[in-house]
């Protein structure tokens, strides 16, 4: 009766362990679609169904770096999760760096087969530094296409302003120079956003709390960077140029900017008249102190670190050499002494080219 009984034991406890068993696998499958095929009910506010993310995957991103770059960007909402999606599905190794147009609203499924089988973007645009908004366009058209019009309305969208933290009412400065690999589905708004959160990535934290120390906003930052950039295209002159024009605000003289007048007329650039200079518009800096209302053009990393840390120097004027390059002064006697140089050598090369 003993064994017997035990044997009633024996299966019982068999039929027990087989059925927790199942209810584990159940369980871990059950999990697992959860993970895959689960759309969070919460992604990115504002975003429709139909709406894509622009993503960039840097080159050599860890599985972890991609999930956070996805969370932080509203793609997915648990990277955690994307971490266990990706491993499940063998993905690992097999994410592709990259720009990507992304759903808003997709499971981790679909994010880990689209970052698997699509091909990352492929046209390659570049903007150099210091360019405006017709440039721009022109070299964006060129490759895709865009409606200029569009564009334009999407740079002065003060909403995108806003959902940059970018105070300001239009993107024109912010549309950072760089090399970019577009898809060729994107649209003036996701071309748009790429270049911003460029510019974002860049200025960041530490240049913020360096503008504020200086008592800079970072429109006023990238204002006097554009003038900068406008001003000189040498590197090492750069931050004497922003000396220059630190020197000047803080004595409250007019910065005197040629960018700022070749930027206002119509028919530049081309060789300043007085006449110009006498031009009623606040990007008039010959006739109004202080930075202008905004940027003139998109300027580079280069000239926005100049105008956050200029040279430690008493420069108050400056005046072109004809090389590209400028003379730098600290009186007006010794500015207009170079000036006069500078006219009596440029005579004498005209004469010898005669």
């Amino acid at each position: 009766m003993a064994s017997e009984k035990q044997r009633i034991i024996i299966k019982f406890m068999i039929l027990g362990l087989g059925i927790l068993c199942l209810l584990i696998m159940v369980g871990i499958a059950g999990f697992y679609k959860l993970v895959l095929y689960n759309v969070p009910a919460v992604k990115v506010e504002s975003l429709s169904m139909d709406q894509k993310l622009v993503i960039t995957i840097p080159k050599g991103s860890t599985l972890n770096e991609i999930s956070h770059i996805l969370e932080e960007s509203g793609v997915i909402e648990n990277a955690r999760l994307f971490v266990y999606a990706a491993k499940y599905l063998n993905a690992e190794k097999n994410l592709k760096a990259g720009q990507y147009l992304l759903p808003a609203h997709a499971s981790n499924h679909q994010i880990l087969r689209t970052l698997q089988n699509a091909l990352p973007q492929s046209i390659r645009v570049t903007i150099p530094e210091g360019k405006d908004m017709g440039f721009i366009v022109r070299a964006i058209k060129s490759k895709l296409p865009i409606d200029t019009a569009q564009f334009m309305r999407t740079v002065r969208d003060s909403a995108l302003c806003a959902q940059f933290r970018i105070k300001a009412n239009s993107l024109f400065g912010y549309l950072m120079p760089n090399t970019y690999f577009l898809d060729p589905g994107m649209n003036e708004r996701d071309i748009v956003r790429v270049m911003v959160r460029e510019f974002n990535n860049f200025f960041d934290s530490v240049l913020y709390n360096r503008a504020e120390q200086m008592n800079f906003t970072s429109h006023q930052v990238v204002t006097l960077a554009s003038i900068i950039e406008g001003e000189t295209a040498e590197e090492d002159e750069r931050y004497y140029v922003s000396a220059v024009y630190h020197n000047r605000l803080r004595k409250n003289m007019p910065l005197q900017a040629d960018p700022t007048i070749q930027f206002i007329i119509s028919d530049g650039p081309r060789r300043l008249y007085h006449k110009d200079l006498e031009m009623n518009n606040p990007y008039n800096t010959y006739r109004y102190k202080g930075l202008p209302p905004g940027p003139i053009n998109n300027p580079g990393k280069a000239s926005i670190l100049a105008a956050l840390y200029p040279a430690k120097v008493d420069y108050l004027y400056m005046v072109a050499d004809g090389s590209g390059k400028h003379i730098f002064s600290r009186t007006l006697a010794e500015h207009l002494k170079a000036k006069k140089q500078l006219d009596k050598l440029r005579k004498n090369i005209k004469r010898s080219r005669d």
